[in-house]
């Protein structure tokens, strides 16, 4: 036979087999999903999220595996922001979750709400007393906080330097704008949710400051020019740049303060 007969003969087995293979073979119960490892889950809505990636898992099989079936079995879950999935030939899947972690607790009409840095409310899980309070007078749509005041708010917290963010208590509107309350700490003025990411290098700058000590507040509202008011009368502006960047450093890194309540 003609060379060319036989790798055409060839090439049409090939082809065959691997339709075949497409229709048939990869989705044999020989390679179904027996053994589902989860990791990654917290929460109180941990237990639904694993036994419905693990009973969706097991549907299929290691060789015609769809993660995009997973991500839709879940996606009614909040606090789900992504997965990683990997199949082991031929009946073992780890699925690692990438959970949304809460920014703030969101009180709404007395019940409290966890919220996470991208305005959606985390379902299922209770938000700690840790986390920032913000209090809102309007409903989340669903599960997304729409009320503008509330993602300003949740924008200021979301820039915030995470050893200040573990300090602060509580965002409001004040006669000063946005105001933020930190646990053993000045109030901090930012008059609204513009250049937050420079009001807070402001802001820890004050704070490193031995002239900020006993502050009752600290405005940043021009984080250019930010003002400490303590008990002496006489206080004058207090310089962002009075304070090299090291010192700055120093305290954010050590999580520490020199104001104090």
């Amino acid at each position: 036979m003609h060379l060319r007969y036989k790798l055409g003969f060839g090439l049409l087995a090939l082809l065959a087999g691997y339709v075949l293979w497409l229709a048939l073979l990869r989705n044999l119960s020989l390679f179904q999903v027996q053994s589902v490892t989860v990791s990654g889950l917290s929460g109180g809505s941990a237990p639904q999220i694993d036994a419905t990636l693990e009973l969706t898992a097991r549907e299929m099989t290691t060789t015609n595996f769809s993660a995009g079936r997973l991500r839709a079995a879940v996606a009614s879950y909040s606090s789900v922001a992504g997965l990683s999935v990997h199949t082991g030939f031929p009946h073992a899947v780890r699925i690692d979750v990438v959970e949304r972690r809460p920014l703030a607790r969101l009180d709404y009409d007395g019940s409290l709400l966890a919220v996470a840095s991208n305005d959606r409310v985390l379902s299922g899980l209770a938000p700690s007393k840790a986390l920032p309070l913000v209090r809102s007078t309007r409903s989340p749509l669903g599960d997304r906080v729409t009320y503008w005041l509330t993602r300003a708010e949740l924008t200021v917290l979301a820039a915030a330097p995470r050893p200040l963010w573990r300090r602060v208590y509580s965002i409001r509107e004040g006669s000063e704008g946005l105001t933020v309350r930190l646990r053993d700490g000045p109030l901090l003025y930012f008059g609204d949710d513009s250049l937050v990411h420079a009001k807070w290098d402001s802001a820890s700058v004050v704070l490193a400051s031995p002239t900020s000590r006993g502050a009752r507040y600290i405005d940043v509202s021009l984080p250019g020019r930010p003002a400490a008011a303590v008990g002496d009368p006489l206080t004058s502006p207090v310089s962002a740049g009075s304070q090299p960047s090291a010192a700055v450093a120093t305290l954010v890194g050590a999580g520490s303060s020199s104001t104090s309540g």
